[in-house]
Parts: structure tokens; sequence; C-alpha cells
């Protein structure tokens, strides 16, 4: 598809944001860095919304740095990733990944690695995830300045099936998560959904939230030429969460005539690393193993080039906050068939955008898989609605709601 006939309109065509008054912001994330590459590892949404809103911000004018630990051996400092941005890496624990469910006994060296580093003149804290959170409340605390947070994914509760979330990690992410939500000045959470899943877990106070949705980078991620072998894309990190089985079990619910290819882009999670092999399995146990193409983890420009040249997205995850990669297979006039769970009312417009399906049975997913397939009409017209509605959820969108959110805590 073409870009004539989604719309002319991009970011990039937005005035840029004044602001009232240009603030120093630290980032802080404990478990992942900020620039890894997302499906790598512990790297995804959180890492692509962090990211992108730092640049925003700091081209807004703004003073961003983001704080992460030394993850592996050579990192400098300091590294400049821009005009008024720059990444610092503390030292916190050893100097190579570690699990995300190891990442617990990470709290207190990053909580007193991030105090020694404290330079001053920082006007607030802005945690993502709740190792963060927990680390940086009480450093924030010390230095009298607002800390803000933003969870990214909510624990489900302990016994719970995939459905509610995210399986804690580690014993003390129920309790950090109750913390972070009674101790920080501002919640900002990614949906509605979130919002009042944090509410409802951990008695939140409702007056302290702001919700700020995710954005995509339209000039990344646009319409491209489709080929003429089609093909379905999975991508994310490969952990049962993500329900990459049920996208797998639709495809071989489907007739090899019209069976399309299915991309699975992604890496196994940390906490996950034996899953691959299931995934493997699987698809052998059912017969596709030349129907299904693994990419592994891509760079941001492979992945929108994957996405454009796409029929559809597949995203069968149990829960999701908000589904970021449904944005961006919007931005790239895709249609994306995901499952109705938590946020992702936010990301797919039902009917719309794509189609959102109450249903884990494989046989209901493959029946949607090929009436999009079979359909180009309605796939053009799916794509078309995609494109407009990504196009009006630019990172410089995302960067004037946070300045709101931030100016309102400095005062």
């Amino acid at each position: 598809m073409s870009e004539q006939g989604v719309g002319m309109l991009d970011e990039t065509n937005v005035v840029d944001m004044v602001d009232s008054r240009a603030l120093s912001i630290a980032l802080t994330v404990l478990h992942t860095s900020p620039v890894l590459q997302p499906g790598m590892g512990e790297a995804g949404g959180l890492n692509v919304y962090l990211l992108n809103s730092a640049h925003r911000l700091a081209e807004s004018g703004h003073d961003i740095t983001l704080i992460t630990r030394r993850d592996r051996p050579g990192l400098p400092d300091v590294d400049e990733l821009g005009p008024r941005l720059r990444i610092v890496y503390l030292d916190a624990g050893p100097d190579h990944p570690i699990a995300k469910a190891d990442s617990e006994q990470l709290i207190v060296p990053f909580r007193d690695a991030l105090d020694d580093w404290w330079p001053g003149g920082i006007d607030l804290v802005h945690s993502h995830h709740w190792f963060a959170g927990v680390a940086s409340i009480p450093v924030a605390a010390r230095h009298g300045v607002p800390h803000l947070q933003s969870y990214h994914s909510v624990a489900a509760p302990v016994g719970s099936d995939w459905g509610a979330g995210e399986q804690p990690e580690s014993p003390g992410r129920p309790a950090g998560e109750r913390f972070i939500a009674h101790e920080s000045d501002r919640i900002v959470a990614v949906s509605g959904f979130e919002r009042d899943t944090i509410i409802a877990r951990y008695g939140a106070d409702p007056d302290r939230f702001s919700i700020v949705h995710p954005g995509v980078d339209t000039e990344t991620f646009r319409p491209g030429e489709q080929g003429t072998d089609p093909y379905v894309v999975f991508a994310a990190r490969l952990q049962p969460l993500k329900g990459v089985d049920l996208a797998i079990r639709a495809l071989a619910a489907i007739p090899p005539a019209r069976r399309p290819k299915l991309v699975i882009a992604g890496e196994p999670a940390s906490d996950f690393a034996e899953y691959t092999a299931e995934v493997h399995r699987l698809v052998a146990d059912l017969g596709l193993d030349d129907c299904v193409d693994y990419r592994g983890s891509l760079s941001r420009t492979d992945l929108a080039e994957l996405l454009a040249g796409a029929q559809i997205l597949l995203n069968p995850s149990h829960s999701e906050t908000f589904g970021i990669i449904n944005l961006e297979a919007a931005a790239c006039a895709i249609p994306v068939i995901a499952s109705r769970v938590g946020g992702m009312v936010d990301s797919v417009h039902d009917g719309e955008t794509g189609f959102l399906l109450p249903s884990r049975d494989p046989l209901v997913w493959a029946e949607t898989i090929e009436r999009v397939l079979a359909d180009p009409g309605l796939r053009e017209r799916l794509g078309r609605s995609a494109r407009t509605f990504a196009l009006g959820r630019g990172w410089r969108e995302v960067a004037r709601e946070l300045t709101d959110v931030y100016q309102g805590e400095v005062g």
C-alpha cells in the first residue's frame, strides 16, 4: 500500500512543543538498558516507550538523563545520545546481564549508586518498572524531588493464570508494586486498564494517576510494498504470556492450500530460555516446519520493513497493558488481529484497525485470519484506518502529554 491514499499527515508536520519551563529529568530503569534492542532479553515495549519519549522530550528542550546499570564491561560512565540527552551507567551488581528473576537483589545496590551519583539540579525522577521504582523512591525523597512511576506491566496475583497478567519474576514484586503505588507522587499509566488494575490490586489513590498512551515513529513505521508470498507476523519476546502457541495452532487450522507463512520475530526472555525449544517442538508436531520462519530479535528498521510487507499482525497475548506492537503495525497500514484483553482495546479499534477476539480457540483465530486474507478490500479499509489512527499518536504527542504531567508535579 502506498503512502498516498492513507494521508500525508505525519508527526514531522506537527509544530514542535514550546515549554513554559525546561526541566531536568532523571528516567530510571534497572532490569534492562533503555538502548537494548526490543525483542532481545528483557527488552520490549518499555524500552520503546522510554527511549522514544526521552528523545522527544530532549528535542523539546528538557534535559534528560536516562539511568540504568552497567550490565556489560566497557560501558562508559556517561554516553551522550544527543543534545540534552545522555545515558548514565551505574555500578550496581555484576557487569553482565542478570535474569529478571534475579534482579530484585540489585535494588539496594542501584539505590545506593543512584544516591552517590546524584548531581543536584534534578527536577524530578520518573522510574520505569517496579525494580527501579523501589530503588528510586527513597533517593528522590532524600533529595526533595517528586517521584513518578510507570509500571508497564502489573504482576498477576500468585496462583492465577496468564490472563491475570505477568507472573511475578521474584517474591518481592507484589509488595514492591504496592510500595510504589502508595509512595510515588504520581503514577503514569499507559492505559485505563493499567490504571484500574493498579487501583484494584494495590489500593492506589485514583487522583494520583495520569494516562499517557505510548506512541509510534510514523517515519520508520510506514506503509510499504507487499510481495506475492503472503505472510503474517508474530513479534514479541518468546514467553508463554505472549501466546505464540495460539498463533501457531491457528496457522495449523488453516488448510494448506490457503495457509500463509508465519514469521516469528523475537527471542526468549531470560526467565524462559527453554521456551524456544517448546515452540520449535510444537511447530514440528503440527507439521509446520516449512510454514514458520524464525527471525529472532530485529532492529527497529528491520521490524518496520517486516511489518510493512505483511498481511496481518497477530497478537494473541494473554494480557497486555497496551500493546505497542499493535500501534507499530497500524502505522504500517497493517491490520491487527489481537486478543480482547487489557489495554489492547486502546491499541486496536475493533472492526476499524483490526479485530479483537475474546476467544482463544485456534479455529476462531484461523477463521478471522482467513477472512482478512481473502478480502483485499477489507485489508485496504482496515489498513487506511490503522494508518490514520497511528498518525495521531506520534512520540511528540507523548512528549507533550508527559511534559504537562511533569510540570504539574514540579509546580
